[in-house]
């Protein structure tokens, strides 16, 4: 047997009880297809993820459905177009998934414990103090975002210019360690000789 999982989104315009109808009729769609329900949920009115358009209507709410069935036979496309003709169902999805109990054995293996959240105020490492101390830098000599003191200018020389491998904004220079500055635009005058 092969096991598949339908989501179906129908309309938020009708009434509850014509969604129950709806969704009943989709349901007597399945087992009329020699279809065995296995699991079947109603979540009821939820957001969708982008508005919908159905004809003149835009839709930012749907009402999900969700069942999972098992078969021989694949009718897929005779379900996908069935979907598709009915006025009250905005979207549906149709996919091939494990059987109910293996579903269940695969949660189960893939629900690990978490490992406890560092309380306030503690750093990564389980010690005190913030993560990052003001000053620490990125490789490449970098300062992190937002930590540390502003930058400053760059030193002026007895003749009032900036050195030549100075950085605007006080950050570090070739010789610091940081990339290549790229060359100076052909617009500005040279530096004045020392």
């Amino acid at each position: 047997m092969r096991n598949y999982e339908l989501v179906v989104v129908l309309s938020p315009m009708i009434s509850p009880d014509e969604a129950g109808r709806t969704w009943e009729r989709i349901k007597g769609f399945l087992t009329n297809r020699e279809a065995e329900i296995v699991h079947e949920e109603r979540w009821g009115t939820r957001r969708l993820a982008y508005p919908v358009r159905k004809g003149q209507y835009q839709f930012l709410e749907g009402n999900y459905c969700l069942a999972r069935f098992a078969t021989e036979r694949t009718f897929n496309v005779e379900l996908e177009n069935y979907l598709k003709l009915d006025d009250q169902v905005l979207r549906s999805l149709v996919t091939a998934t494990l059987p109910e109990d293996e579903l269940a054995a695969h949660a189960a293996q893939t629900r690990a414990p978490r490992p406890p959240r560092p309380a306030p105020g503690m750093g990564p490492a389980g010690g005190q103090g913030p993560a990052a101390a003001p000053g620490d830098t990125r490789p490449g000599g970098r300062p992190i975002p937002g930590q540390g003191a502003a930058p400053s200018a760059a030193p002026a020389t007895a003749h009032g210019t900036a050195p030549a491998n100075a950085r605007p904004g006080g950050g570090p220079t070739q010789a610091q360690g940081a990339a290549p500055a790229a060359a100076a635009p052909a617009n500005e005058p040279p530096a004045a000789p020392a």
